[in-house]
């Protein structure tokens, strides 16, 4: 199966939401605190992107979107420049087929393309097999995040690249 991935277009704001809702659907209700992309809509997203708030990549096979993650430019006072990615996210019927491999490979070939030194993502602890998907590319475990009620709920995985 041949899977391209390039940044989404604002016309696939809708696409790129339907696949949020897919993947993330079986979450609803089960994960705490919830999700806040179930909060997202496709205008939400068009916004972001229109605006470069956030960029969203999207895996398509045979033209069709089937992945899709988030990505954002961040700062960090300690650390330096780097690029945050979230919302990993491929449609039920196309996962396991490796489509998250190839966003991953994908942002790897256009973070050090564009020189920058350090990827990080935001992972649910309460999802303990996407934080070793990140460790089988090279991220380890930064740091955690809490809030009130939720001590440690998001995990910060993160991988340097220079």
């Amino acid at each position: 199966m041949d899977v391209d991935v390039r940044f989404a277009r604002v016309k696939e704001a809708r696409a790129v939401h339907r696949i949020l809702m897919e993947a993330f659907g079986p979450y609803a209700g089960k994960v705490k605190p919830p999700f806040q992309v179930f909060q997202e809509t496709p205008e939400g997203i068009a916004a972001d992107m229109r605006r470069r708030r956030h960029r969203y990549a999207v895996a398509l096979v045979e033209d069709v979107p089937v992945g899709t993650f988030r990505l954002t430019s961040a700062h960090s006072a300690k650390r330096g420049p780097y690029w945050l990615v979230s919302r990993l996210a491929v449609l039920p019927e196309f996962q396991g087929r490796h489509v998250a491999h190839r966003l991953i490979d994908w942002l790897h070939e256009r973070a050090e393309r564009h020189q920058v030194p350090e990827l990080r993502g935001h992972v649910r602890t309460a999802l303990p097999r996407l934080i070793r998907f990140y460790q089988h590319f090279g991220y380890r475990v930064l740091g955690y995040r809490s809030l009130p009620g939720y001590p440690k709920y998001l995990t910060v995985v993160a991988r340097r690249l220079k």
